[in-house]
């Protein structure tokens, strides 16, 4: 017999909802971000987004945990719907999600 090791999703990493018009990011991610305004990104070779800091109004505002990135997913076609484990570059201040 092959056995399979069953590895639950880790809420103590960091892990980005996505869902039709909103980005969650959980406990422990905002709370290392800890944004007012964000600026998201993405790269669609990689088909990562990222989502930095920014230090004026001119980001998208920051909910508790949740991003209205409706018109940002829109503008890229991004379709993907879900959990997704995220990094967090230290240097950059930064969080990155692979899709």
């Amino acid at each position: 017999m092959a056995f399979e090791v069953y590895k639950p999703n880790n809420e103590n990493g960091y892990i980005v909802s996505v869902s039709k018009n909103h980005l969650t990011l959980n406990k422990r991610l905002i709370t290392k971000l800890n944004p007012s305004y964000v600026q998201l990104a993405y790269d669609s070779e990689t088909k990562t987004i990222r989502i930095k800091p920014s230090s004026d109004e001119s980001g998208l505002i920051v909910n508790k945990n949740k991003i209205g990135a409706r018109g940002f997913f829109k503008h890229f076609k991004i379709q993907n719907k879900g959990k997704f484990n995220a990094t967090y570059d230290e240097n950059e201040k930064a969080v990155y999600i692979r899709l």
